[in-house]
């Protein structure tokens, strides 16, 4: 599926401007001062977010699999088809619910877990992108 790689594709690349921030950034302190990397910080991972909920909707509508009810539900309906692992249903859950503040509720964002987000979790969204690249593969093979 085109769509899922050039999705993957956009998270990769974001994912890699993201780590270039965290790797320049040596402490909280420092996140906090910069409101220019706190404003790019927040947009590249609203987009790593957006992108992961894409692509869980292009796999649901290709596999048939249950509607889910909200952003959350994406995940969720994911886990139970077997296609992402208890872990990445449990880092991408909460990060369907702080997407939704980095969009509608921007003036409540918590600075410290957009930071250890940032410093702590950008790998959960590679384990993603490998179940969801394990998914088609085994699709592709059967």
């Amino acid at each position: 599926m085109k769509s899922i790689e050039r999705k993957i594709n956009l998270l990769l690349e974001r994912l890699a401007r993201l780590r270039f921030i965290a790797d320049e950034l040596k402490s909280f302190v420092d996140y906090e001062k910069s409101m220019d990397k706190k404003d790019i910080v927040e947009r590249g991972i609203q987009i790593s977010i957006e992108t992961c909920l894409d692509i869980g909707k292009i796999i649901i509508s290709g596999k048939g699999l249950p509607e889910p009810k909200d952003n959350k539900g994406i995940f969720v309906v994911l886990a139970q088809a077997g296609l992402i692992s208890d872990e990445s249903l449990n880092f991408l859950v909460p990060m369907a619910g702080a997407r939704n503040v980095l969009v509608h509720g921007y003036d409540k964002v918590d600075d410290a877990l957009i930071y250890g987000v940032l410093k702590n979790h950008l790998n959960d969204f590679d384990r993603f992108i490998t179940e969801v690249q394990q998914a088609f593969l085994s699709d592709a093979g059967g």
